[in-house]
């Protein structure tokens, strides 16, 4: 019976999720270039001052007006509000979803080809701002994966919550409390939660949120954020959760170049892998440039790890990545992406990879992006490889 109620739960909230996400699915992705159109400070577009998540009004007037492709047709405002503008609601509201399918092909030498079709994200997202008083929160679906913001607890098709917390705006509005389930300030929050410098530093906007309490202060030309973690509290037991700190400081040297570091240190007494007590750092610098040629952004980051399991031997070194993207078309990227990693313990073997990418913003709130990803890792045996297409999609009514 627990199973059966667990299942009765996971569908009613997956429904509603759905309901909301049918009807006012948005792409609220944090989209580093969009320095090229003068945007560096992502809290002038999103809830999270860091970026990703819901969007504010502000920010749906950009999606709608800067990231498609075609003219800069100001009547297309009218379409920025919650459901097309069907539905008016308050200032001081946002609803929002979030709705991501992916279909996966895998190649491993020497193994078969595998093909998934995967509902990777679907969320309805809320945001309340009254004042200097903020809130946002999420709650969803995950067909698979996503274990770490999970409510519910089975191994697949589970109810997610990625982000749920309370905000204060303080110093005329350039300094924001926030406490409750957040993602982490760390490095430069990108889409790609695969990308090996994500997945090292375990800072994705996927299911890597913690809890904790987080000060976000910015001015012209300085952002940064810290966040004291006091964990995951959707992981249990009490043991596997990591307590510690994280954070970023980014300088806006020109309109168009921003330079950064970051830094994150946790401990918890039992790892997930290893089980056993285990701290953890990443530590590193990154860098955002719009070029002198208007259409190229180059973004960059580099982070050494280490993490030190007691009795075990340490897992550490080097991972960075550098992707240039290139917008010829209004709304229409070609992304280059390179990536290298030596993390490991004793021996280390240098891993790299490859990404060439196609992201289409073809109309107001509906894009496609295919990805064609080679990765290659060092190992005592040799070198492992894998090549691996990634198409997704997004549609927004």
């Amino acid at each position: 019976m627990p199973g059966l109620r667990r299942a009765l739960l996971a569908f009613v909230l997956a429904a509603v999720a759905f309901a909301v996400v049918a009807l006012s699915a948005r792409d609220a992705n944090a989209h580093p270039w969009m320095i090229r159109h003068g945007y560096s400070a992502c809290q002038t577009c999103h809830y999270d001052p860091s970026g990703a998540g819901i969007l504010t009004s502000y920010g749906h007037v950009i999606e709608t007006l800067v990231l498609p492709t075609g003219p800069d047709d100001q009547s297309e405002e009218d379409k920025a509000g919650f459901l097309l503008n069907a539905v008016k609601l308050p200032e001081w509201l946002a609803l929002d979803g979030d709705a991501r399918a992916l279909w996966l092909r895998t190649k491993v030498p020497g193994a078969k080809i595998t093909d998934e079709l995967i509902l990777m994200q679907a969320d309805a997202q809320a945001g309340i701002q009254t004042g200097k008083f903020v809130a946002a929160g999420s709650v969803g679906y995950a067909q698979r994966g996503a274990l770490g913001a999970a409510i519910t607890r089975d191994v697949e098709n589970n109810v997610v919550s990625r982000q749920h917390w309370l905000g204060y705006s303080l110093a005329s509005d350039r300094l924001l409390l926030r406490f409750g389930r957040m993602n982490l300030p760390f490095g430069i929050r990108t889409v790609e939660h695969n990308l090996w410098v994500r997945a090292r530093s375990r800072t994705t906007i996927n299911d890597d949120q913690q809890y904790g309490l987080s000060a976000f202060f910015s001015t012209e030309t300085w952002r940064a954020e810290v966040m004291a973690i006091i964990g995951n509290f959707q992981l249990r037991p009490d043991d596997y959760r990591e307590r510690g700190y994280s954070g970023y400081a980014e300088w806006m040297a020109t309109p168009k170049l921003g330079l950064g570091v970051s830094s994150l240190v946790t401990h918890r007494d039992r790892d997930t892998v290893t089980l056993k007590e285990t701290w953890r750092q990443t530590h590193g610098a990154f860098a955002r440039w719009a070029t002198g040629w208007d259409p190229l952004v180059v973004q960059t980051e580099w982070d050494y790890v280490l993490v030190s399991s007691k009795d075990e031997f340490h897992r550490k070194g080097l991972v960075s990545f550098t992707q240039a993207d290139l917008e010829p078309v209004k709304g229409l990227h070609l992304l280059a992406t390179a990536e290298l990693s030596n993390v490991g313990t004793q021996k280390r073997y240098w891993g790299y990879g490859g990404w060439l990418s196609f992201w289409w913003f073809f109309m107001p709130h509906a894009d496609v992006r295919l990805d064609a990803i080679y990765q290659s890792q060092g190992a005592v045996g040799g070198r492992f490889d894998t090549l691996t297409f990634l198409l997704q999609g997004h549609v927004s009514l």
